[in-house]
């Protein structure tokens, strides 16, 4: 089976491991990527990493539903004959209109998947609203990352397969070492962007009054330095300390410092958590995740965690402080944790793509 898979995401060399184990698998997949793209607040460079399977293209645009790709790359990879076109972006994305009219173009008629984690049912202006209806009313199947994401395709008009399918980890690199549960002192741990959806100024506002505790903050965005001042105001120089950004190759390590790893997004009008890759990685470490009760968090974060309603200060800290005081708490869930990552390996991942392409292709 020969499959095209196109993600601006591909550019980060650790998410490439879908492609990898499906050509294990038998799949010839190729993967057209982002030669250059923002992730994490950093921009970051393709690298082959001897992924002769990948070619880096350029983008013009930066918003994942406004960019397009340079069009010529991805025409000459269209003239070969594939059994199936799997594009990893959002239906309503000027690249998903960009693929559909050059497949038009070259007169190939191969059945394509759509991907989306949208779990807000917008109506978006034209012309998004028309790429993703007319996409939508042609793709072969639709595969997505959380359950409200599937369930706004079909009310949209979806009339091919759909499959949730996660996001990946690699479980050989995100696995436990040996820890000792939390005594007297709970070291916190946030991954992520510092932007004011993550929640992360209520994450500071909680750790302010919990005695016995850390907080290490690994991540860069618009919001670091108002945080940083948040944190001088409160007092707080000496319990909270800011990371910056951290390279894919260094978070295992980070993660297995903490005790805990905080995932304090907020509910807003136009945004809900749509996946968090951080608690997988963190679950697959053997570290607890506590997560606000919002968006696809309650179902990645499963028994692996707990929860609380998000922005809610003191819900947060009553949390943490359960976690660290109530007596073999962190240990069942440490255990919940691993117990819960094993869906997300890439190995089980890729398997679930293989199955779609299959199901397509003999449809």
């Amino acid at each position: 089976m020969r499959v095209l898979r196109v993600s601006h995401s591909g550019v980060i060399t650790a998410w490439r491991e879908r492609e990898r184990v499906l050509r294990t698998l038998g799949v010839d997949v190729s993967l057209a990527t982002s030669r250059h793209w923002n992730e994490g607040g950093k921009g970051v460079h393709f690298s082959a990493d001897a992924d002769d399977f990948a070619v880096p293209v350029r983008t013009f645009g930066r918003h994942p539903n406004a960019f397009v790709f340079d069009p010529l790359p991805l025409w000459r990879l269209l003239g070969t004959n594939w059994d199936v076109l799997d594009i990893h972006e959002e239906p309503c994305s000027l690249a998903t209109a960009e693929l559909l009219v050059l497949r038009w173009l070259r007169g190939r008629r191969i059945p394509f998947l759509l991907y989306s984690a949208q779990n807000i049912p917008k109506r978006y202006p034209w012309p998004f609203r028309w790429i993703e209806r007319w996409a939508l009313h042609r793709a072969a199947g639709v595969y997505v990352c959380n359950v409200a994401a599937g369930e706004i395709l079909r009310s949209k008009g979806l009339k091919g397969e759909m499959r949730e399918i996660p996001l990946g980890v690699d479980t050989s690199r995100f696995s436990p070492s040996e820890h000792p549960p939390p005594d007297g002192t709970l070291r916190i741990g946030y991954v992520g962007r510092l932007e004011t959806h993550k929640g992360v100024a209520s994450l500071i506002e909680a750790v302010s009054a919990l005695e016995g505790a850390t907080l290490e903050i690994i991540g860069a965005g618009p919001e670091a330095e108002g945080l940083q001042s948040l944190t001088r105001t409160l007092g707080l120089t000496d319990t909270v300390t800011f990371r910056g950004f951290a390279e894919q190759r260094d978070l295992p390590e980070l993660y297995r410092s903490f005790d805990v790893v905080v995932v304090p997004s907020l509910a807003l009008p136009g945004w809900l958590e749509q996946f968090c890759r951080v608690a997988v990685e963190a679950m697959a470490t053997g570290i607890p995740v506590v997560a606000s009760d919002t968006g696809a968090l309650p179902e990645v974060v499963g028994d692996g965690g707990l929860l609380f309603a998000p922005g809610n200060v003191d819900a947060l800290r009553d949390v943490l402080r359960r976690l660290r005081d109530e007596p073999g708490l962190w240990q069942k869930l440490r255990q919940a944790a691993l117990d819960q990552a094993p869906p997300f390996a890439w190995s089980a991942v890729a398997d679930a793509h293989n199955r779609l392409y299959e199901d397509v292709v003999t449809r």
